[in-house]
């Protein structure tokens, strides 16, 4: 059973090795979907305040199955940024790109970035 976010970033990515890196090199705030019953780490979403013109957020769920309140925190996350975001995305996760593209996002290689110019749908 996955409790901690570097445990399920290792599950879900095959080369996790940079991903958590960034937990150590820039400042951020996470989110939790916690299972209530077995303490199982469902998902997360770890927003990431970067000295660059953009922020970076990460977001992963088991099996890829976001819960309702995980993407209820991604609107308000991406909706209410001050600046220019990206997402590092699973490429296989066509639920999410659909989802970004509702909300001004684009896919772009392994990323979402999402523009502070085009905050619609939010």
């Amino acid at each position: 059973m996955i409790t901690t976010i570097r445990d399920r970033i290792i599950e879900h990515l095959p080369e996790p090795k940079d991903t958590l890196a960034c937990y150590e090199c820039f400042r951020n705030e996470s989110w939790e979907d916690i299972d209530k019953d077995t303490g199982e780490l469902l998902g997360f979403v770890t927003y990431f305040f970067l000295d660059f013109e953009y922020d970076m957020l990460i977001a992963a769920a088991k099996d890829n199955k976001f819960s309702k309140e995980q993407w209820r925190v991604l609107k308000h996350t991406i909706g209410n940024r001050a600046k220019s975001l990206r997402i590092q995305s699973d490429p296989n996760n066509k639920v999410l790109h659909r989802a970004a593209e509702k909300f001004g996002g684009y896919f772009t290689g392994g990323d979402i970035y999402f523009p502070l110019e085009t905050k619609k749908g939010v």
